[in-house]
This record gives structure tokens, sequence and C-alpha cells, in this order.
């Protein structure tokens, strides 16, 4: 068949360079960016681009926590750079299987005088959707307890030297009267978030 056959639309279509990719051309087992990153949990952090979402369903958070219990929960040059993957179970919904934790100090702290980055697999306590709209915080720790991360749609809480079991409070309290000594942690400022 001679190309002055062939119709005048398909000659145009074969000619276009760089069209749409055919099924045929798909990579076969490219790894699929994970739909979690969605989840009613991160969206205030996505909105402030702190949200990625990462191949084989996992979404990394990473967030700069700058307010600090030593300080009275008063912002200053101090910070902690957090890094959480969460790795999430197979099947229906956003169910937290483990979230690998990085953290590192930063700002005013001289570089010699740094604690060395720490890396940690943290775990929820029972069982975490982070799709479920109605979920209102999602609590990570350590094996040991040492360590807590504390999500909630506002605001994220980070957590060291903590006790096991110990109450992690996401607010400053009133009146240190009274008040059990476990634990303030690091939060995010909220001029990190943008305006909304």
């Amino acid at each position: 068949m001679s190309l002055k056959h062939v119709s005048p639309l398909l000659a145009l279509l074969l000619s276009v360079p760089g069209g749409a990719p055919r099924a045929a051309d798909a990579k076969p087992g490219a790894p699929v960016p994970s739909s979690c990153a969605q989840a009613p949990l991160f969206q205030r952090y996505a909105r402030s681009g702190m949200v990625e979402s990462l191949p084989g369903n996992k979404v990394r958070l990473t967030v700069v926590a700058d307010v600090h219990s030593a300080d009275c929960g008063t912002p200053d040059c101090y910070f902690t750079k957090v890094r959480a993957v969460f790795h999430f179970a197979e099947g229906k919904g956003c169910h937290v299987r483990e979230v690998e934790v990085s953290t590192e100090e930063g700002g005013c702290i001289p570089e010699g005088e740094r604690a060395p980055p720490k890396r940690e697999a943290f775990f929820p306590k029972g069982p975490a959707d982070v799709a479920d709209p109605a979920l209102a915080q999602l609590t990570l720790r350590t094996r040991k307890a040492d360590r807590a991360l504390v999500l909630l749609p506002k605001n994220l809480f980070y957590f060291e030297d903590v006790k096991a079991g110990g109450p992690l409070h996401t607010t400053l309290p009133t009146d240190a009267e009274g008040e059990a000594a476990c634990c303030w942690g690091a939060s995010i400022a909220e001029s990190h978030f943008r305006a909304e």
C-alpha cells in the first residue's frame, strides 16, 4: 500500500512527533507515588510544601520544629529538622505501619556542639488510618518510648527524652503548679505555614 492511499488524517497522526505515550511504552513495574499524601491529616502540611509522595506507598513529611520545652515555648534561633517517612500497610486506607524518623539540630548551636543526627523507627499506638477524616491525632513513639511525635491536623510536636507512658503536652501549661513534669516538645512555628 502506498502512502497516497492512506487517509490524510491517519497520515497526519503518524507524522506528529511526541504524541501521547502508548500503553505499550509504559514501563512495567514503575513505582507509583502514594495516594496517602492527600490524606486529611496531611492537608495543612501539604499546602505548605512539607509533604512529598514517594514510590512504594510512602509519604515523607519534612518540618522544622522550633519551639522548645527548654525555652518555655518561646520561638528562637534553635531548631530541630524532622523528616518522617510514613510506611503504610497494604490494603485499603492509609494505615500507618511504621514511621522512619530522622532528626537533626540546627540554628544557633555551634557546628561542633550539635548532637549527631538521629534516625529511628516510630510506631503508632493502636490502629492509625491517616485517610480517616475523623482521625484528630496520631501519636507515634519509639520502641523504648523515649522519643515521640504527635501529629495533629494543625501542628506536629516532636518530643525527646520522654518517660515511657508519660503525658505528651501539645499546649503550654496555663499554670505551672500541679502540671506533670513530662513532657513539652518542639512544635512547628505558625509562621512556617502559609496563610490560610
